[in-house]
């Protein structure tokens, strides 16, 4: 189409929270006008049982009321645009971006990255699928989605759960990959030497299974020139400390206090990034931001063998898969790699170009440009 689309950034998601920067970046940096109608609330901790109480989910609601008056303020934006985007974390926000799409006909896109059932039935296990609150919650979040025009979800397979959980029609999800910040994790070609740095980057929480790590560089502990970098803190940092200590493992560096603003020298020394080392549930539902943020840096990436992964990479070419909760299978992955130095640079290769081809925010920005010119027509 001719005429430029025009996004309206609706809602009280929380503007410094890295995917909402990056999908409006990659917007403009490919022509798209946006405007935001913004009541900016920090993202809260949703990960215990206590979290979903009545007093607290009140508290957030409270929160976003303030939306109200702005959108009063700033109604000739949202009248002005073509697509109300409703950001993360923004559930709640698309009842009244809802009304606002109806009353002067625009489309509604919403782009939720998580689906809050999964994330307190089956990850967190906070809630029991036959509960009250579940059910409640299954039901909610599936009218929430349903008012979209198009739900936006992070991989294939995120789309057929939504499908499947929720009765969604296929034609109204559209499949947008999270992706990773150019201007922060950036390319550096590392001088070849004998070492091999293998970095961890990211939580330590049972998801990720940084407890395989410490097994992997036990099993590896007789080679010399294979180093592990633990750059990250959490919930699981001291236990992992502990762990390293009593083990006597010299072959591990810990990191708790970079962060991603002072870890990037850091990062650019590692010849191999490694993304879910468990078998948790979440694994075989996303692609962690750690995989693109490998792929941004021109790392060989080693991860997990889940279904989602195989939909977008192919193991061997421009990632490498172990099995999950493993710490024998990573180590077997590591020491592979470290002895065929030629296929570890050809996957770190193949896996900057496809980050190039398709996750850098200014892909990403296109896809979702494509998507809306498609839509609007």
């Amino acid at each position: 189409m001719n005429q430029s689309i025009k996004f309206c950034f609706y809602g009280s998601y929380d503007r410094n929270f890295t995917s909402n920067m990056l999908v409006k970046r990659g917007l403009l940096e490919n022509g798209i006008e946006v405007v935001e109608v913004n009541a900016h609330v920090p993202i809260s901790r949703l990960d215990q049982k206590k979290d979903m109480g009545v007093f607290p989910l009140f508290k957030r609601i409270l929160k976003k009321i303030k939306l109200l008056p702005i959108t009063v303020r700033q109604i000739n934006d949202v009248r002005s645009s073509d697509i109300i985007y409703v950001g993360y974390p923004g559930h709640f926000d698309v009842v009244p971006a809802f009304i606002l799409a109806k009353i002067f006909g625009k489309k509604l896109f919403f782009n939720p990255l998580i689906i809050f059932y999964t994330g307190f039935v089956e990850e967190q296990g906070i809630l029991s699928p036959h509960s009250f609150l579940a059910r409640l919650l299954l039901f909610a979040e599936g009218v929430i989605y349903r008012m979209c025009d198009v739900v936006l979800a992070d991989t294939q397979f995120r789309k057929e759960q939504l499908v499947s959980l929720f009765k969604i029609d296929p034609a109204h999800i559209e499949v947008l990959p999270i992706g990773a910040d150019d201007e922060v994790y950036i390319y550096a070609k590392k001088k070849k030497t004998k070492l091999l740095n293998v970095m961890y980057y990211g939580l330590f929480s049972p998801a990720h299974g940084v407890e395989y790590i410490i097994q992997a560089a036990e099993f590896l502990k007789k080679i010399p020139e294979i180093r592990f970098h633990l750059v990250g803190n959490g919930n699981r940092f001291e236990a992992i400390k502990k762990l390293v200590e009593i083990k006597k493992l010299s072959n591990i560096q810990l990191y708790p206090n970079l962060t991603e603003a002072n870890s990037l020298s850091t990062l650019q020394q590692a010849d191999i990034f490694l993304g879910f080392l468990s078998d948790h549930p979440v694994i075989h539902q996303a692609i962690p931001n750690k995989v693109y943020q490998g792929l941004a840096l021109g790392k060989a990436v080693i991860s997990s063998d889940a279904i989602v992964m195989r939909q977008v990479f192919t193991h061997n070419k421009n990632i490498f898969l172990c099995k999950g909760a493993d710490g024998r299978s990573l180590a077997q992955a590591i020491k592979s790699l470290h002895n065929d130095r030629m296929r570890l640079q050809k996957i770190s290769e193949n896996g900057y170009e496809m980050f190039q081809e398709m996750f850098t925010p200014k892909m990403v920005g296109f896809t979702l440009k494509e998507i809306a010119e498609r839509v609007c027509k």
